[in-house]
């Protein structure tokens, strides 16, 4: 910019004709709109600002201690507070073992237990067919079984099933067979029917 000043203060300040001077005005204002125009129109850098991505990577933290419910053939089935990670011979030893008549073959000892897990050790003899569950070899279990394979009881309707599986929701599950005599609609003479159909 300072030498289009020079340059129009150097031709306005001689003795040049009218035309020239204005012809050297004009070249003159010519470049400084050129100039700042392209002063305007240059880019410009700008600090863009990205924002640190949040890790997304979800940590799970497994709970320091696990509840396990432990029913079927042991000394003293219940519910047992276990640290996490136990194994189910740890839930096992914490009911007091198995008892004499415990099927080992029925449950995996070995395996890792996990947090309101029901374990259920069926008596040697009881425990469902490989085949399939409530095949005619086997019995039903109140703990494991729908309430559609509860159906298969004599006596036993769609009704009376959902009312066993709601106790045994509502109660964690059957420590006892007699436990069906608390359940409405069964009575001593169907109970005497099915006791012997059943495993818990």
């Amino acid at each position: 910019m300072d030498w289009i000043r020079l340059k129009l203060a150097e031709v306005l300040g001689t003795n040049q004709p009218v035309s020239k001077k204005l012809l050297v005005l004009m070249v003159c204002l010519v470049a400084a709109g050129v100039f700042l125009i392209n002063a305007i129109t240059s880019p410009k850098e700008l600090a863009v600002s990205v924002p640190a991505q949040a890790d997304e990577t979800e940590v799970i933290v497994k709970p320091a201690e696990i509840f396990v419910h432990v029913v079927g053939e042991v000394q003293a089935p219940g519910i047992y507070q276990l640290k996490s990670g136990a194994r189910l011979m740890d839930a096992v030893f914490a009911a007091g073992g198995l008892s004499k008549l415990a099927d080992q073959s029925s449950v995996n000892l070995a395996r890792e237990l996990s947090d309101g897990e029901q374990v259920v050790v069926f008596r040697t003899g009881e425990a469902p067919a490989a085949a399939g569950p409530n095949s005619k070899n086997s019995r039903i279990s109140l703990n494991q079984s729908s309430a559609l394979e509860l159906e298969q009881l004599p006596g036993v309707g769609p009704a009376l099933a959902g009312r066993i599986v709601d106790w045994r929701e509502a109660n964690g599950g059957f420590k006892k067979k007699e436990d069906l005599l608390n359940i409405s609609g069964i009575g001593d003479k169907l109970f005497a029917g099915i006791k012997d159909e059943v495993i818990l």
